[in-house]
């Protein structure tokens, strides 16, 4: 997971560089800083398994199988 989220942020800080809204320094500082994917990758864990608890919740709820 840790690959596709850096290949994210390479592609929107190029976005971000070529539209003008960011310099050089912050570039680098979004396309080399391992603790911003590790957190951004801590994140998306968080969404997935709030989603899949709430979904479980539901489907007890209307007794769907689990």
């Amino acid at each position: 997971m840790t690959v596709w989220i850096r290949i994210g942020l390479y592609l929107l800080a190029g976005a971000l560089l070529k539209g003008g809204l960011i310099d050089d320094e912050i570039r680098a500082l979004i396309t080399t800083d391992p603790e911003l994917v590790t957190g951004i990758e801590a994140g998306l864990s968080a969404v997935l398994l709030a989603g899949a608890a709430f979904w479980r919740k539901l489907a007890k709820k209307y007794g769907w199988s689990t």
